[in-house]
């Protein structure tokens, strides 16, 4: 029985935004609840003897300003406050009045005495509430914690005159309570809280429908793309993001249009290559089994020929398979390449000698590397076939070694020119391509299966080299590449 796993499904974007933005809404409300229920009352508080300090300080740098009294009147009118200056002996200096029923005007010598010693005694400045009481019609003080439903504050500030002389600022000031004030803004909160999640629920149905719009149609897209439609367009460009997503897609959907041309073109090119090897392996085999005379060193060196057509054609397939997988390791020594070349030109001699073919290497000076031999002599033999097979009529072919420099290191630049056709300049960058073949006629004799200029990039990349070609019509071809040299000292 098939065990399933049931996975929650992520919640849809339009419920996302809705979350964001419902929760974004809740914060905002509460710290308007807050304010307005819980903190109202202390910050109201807060405004207002910050004012008071704030005008006792104005009124302290006009002590000696002959525009002093016509300071303290400006600064009544604007705050609504009682201002009464004097000195210690109980002699006004200034006294404004912009408030009815004025507590410091009200109370007695005795009590303007007691705050002045207060304020002293507390470092300077003084906070005291006042209550009228209505049944003996005087102001009196008030604790803390007892409540009021009006609230009056004088504020004393003693200071000291040029002569040592102390000047007593006493101001006074109403708190209006603010219960009223709070009941309707609750009122208003609750009409502003449903307005705001309103909108919340309206921002978040447009914000979702913009950005999953665009969104549902790639991925309707994407799911024709998984089915092997090449040809889906992915033309979304509600945004940056989605546009350069729709890019992305369109370039992958390009990508696998191409390998997947490309694979077929493998599958069709490899099938022609086997097919024509096994049957020339079979019906020569065929033969000298029927018949006794056709049993010649001819037949049997065609069928090791074919059988090593066989051979390098499956290399290829299984290396590639490999370099692809990240499988493949390399085994690398230390060993000079030039000796490495020169090996492998001499290898071409029979074609020099049979065919006229003219395989020159041009390169003195003696080159260390620390690479794969093996596979850097693969790459040699590869570009080195590349060039026999499409040289030009003088069938020349020259390996030339030579020195290049990368970010002030140094490498070894080996490269093989040929006399031939040479390639068209839209078609340079296909040709390290996997299945790529540059002659779409396929030709077994000259053409192979398009993989060797792939494993040639790959073997070249892994040994953290450098590949390429340049290419004149009717001029031939170079392909070069080129590996770190070993320096002196790091040569064992």
């Amino acid at each position: 029985m098939k065990h399933q796993t049931n996975k929650k499904r992520p919640l849809s974007i339009k419920w996302k935004v809705f979350g964001f933005l419902a929760l974004f809404t809740a914060i905002i409300l509460f710290i308007l609840w807050i304010t307005q229920t819980v903190l109202l009352d202390d910050i109201y508080r807060a405004v207002k003897l910050n004012e008071l300090n704030k005008s006792a300080l104005e009124i302290t740098e006009y002590l000696n300003n002959p525009l002093l009294e016509e300071k303290a009147e400006e600064i009544a009118r604007k705050n609504e406050l009682c201002i009464l200056v004097q000195d210690s002996k109980n002699m006004a200096i200034i006294s404004t009045e912009a408030l009815h029923n004025c507590v410091i005007h009200n109370i007695s010598y005795k009590d303007r005495a007691r705050l002045y010693l207060d304020a002293k005694r507390m470092g300077g400045t003084l906070y005291e509430r006042f209550k009228f009481d209505t049944q003996t019609g005087v102001f009196r003080s008030v604790k803390d914690e007892e409540t009021t439903s009006e609230e009056n504050i004088i504020f004393t500030k003693c200071i000291s005159d040029s002569n040592g002389e102390d000047i007593i600022i006493f101001i006074n000031s109403i708190l209006t309570p603010v219960d009223a004030t709070v009941k309707t803004l609750n009122k208003m909160l609750v009409y502003i809280s449903i307005t705001l999640l309103a909108i919340a629920l309206l921002l978040s149905f447009l914000i979702s429908n913009s950005l999953t719009g665009p969104l549902k149609k790639l991925t309707k897209s994407a799911n024709e793309l998984a089915k092997g439609n090449y040809d889906t367009d992915f033309s979304s460009r509600s945004s940056k993001e989605v546009a350069i997503l729709s890019d992305s897609l369109n370039y992958a959907a390009s990508e696998l249009k191409k390998n997947e041309a490309l694979k077929r073109e493998l599958i069709a090119n490899i099938s022609h290559d086997l097919r024509t090897p096994l049957t020339l392996i079979t019906g020569y085999s065929e033969v000298m089994r029927d018949i006794p005379n056709e049993m010649t060193a001819e037949n049997l060196q065609i069928i090791i020929d074919e059988s090593k057509r066989l051979t390098s054609l499956v290399n290829d397939v299984l290396d590639l398979s490999k370099l692809q997988a990240n499988t493949f390791e390399l085994k690398k020594e230390q060993f000079d390449i030039t000796e490495v070349i020169k090996e492998a030109a001499a290898r071409y001699q029979r074609l020099v000698d049979q065919n006229g073919y003219d395989i020159s290497f041009i390169g003195t000076t003696s080159a260390t590397v620390f690479a794969d031999r093996q596979k850097i002599l693969q790459v040699l033999f590869n570009f080195v076939n590349n060039a026999v097979t499409h040289t030009g009529e003088d069938k020349k072919v020259i390996i030339r070694q030579t020195q290049a420099e990368h970010n002030g290191k140094n490498y070894v630049r080996i490269e093989i020119t040929d006399t031939g056709e040479g390639i068209e300049p839209s078609k340079l960058p296909l040709i390290w391509d996997r299945y790529y073949k540059v002659d779409k006629f396929h030709r077994r004799a000259q053409m192979g299966s398009g993989l060797g200029l792939s494993i040639v990039k790959s073997i070249v990349e892994l040994h953290e080299g450098y590949y390429g070609v340049y290419s004149t019509l009717g001029h031939g071809s170079t392909f070069w590449f080129e590996l770190p040299l070993l320096s002196f000292k790091e040569r064992k």
